[in-house]
């Protein structure tokens, strides 16, 4: 199977080294193709902040996602608004 997905060691912290907020903790996981994958955990366990590190709306402080071969971690300016615009498909849904 094609990986789509792989989400290596990431981390995103928020605050500064007096106040530092530990949202991700060396996540690391891969989608292939057809596969479904669901997200859970507690209020306050990070989901929110991994789908959007995923989504490139916040960065990640350390590690790594790749979305087919590209490293979209290192992704910025133009090439990012590309990545955006031409691979990225976000879905929002109400309940």
């Amino acid at each position: 199977m094609e990986k789509i997905l792989e989400v290596k060691n990431i981390e995103k912290y928020y605050g500064n080294k007096s106040n530092l907020t530990k949202a991700i903790d060396n996540i690391s996981f891969d989608v292939n193709s057809g596969e479904f994958v669901g997200i859970m955990g507690a209020s306050g366990s990070g989901k929110t902040t991994l789908l959007n590190c995923i989504a490139t709306i916040d960065k990640v402080t350390s590690g790594h996602i790749f979305v087919g071969n590209k490293d979209i971690t290192k992704l910025r300016g133009n090439s990012l608004n590309k990545f955006r615009r031409e691979e990225l498909r976000i879905y929002f849904s109400r309940f």
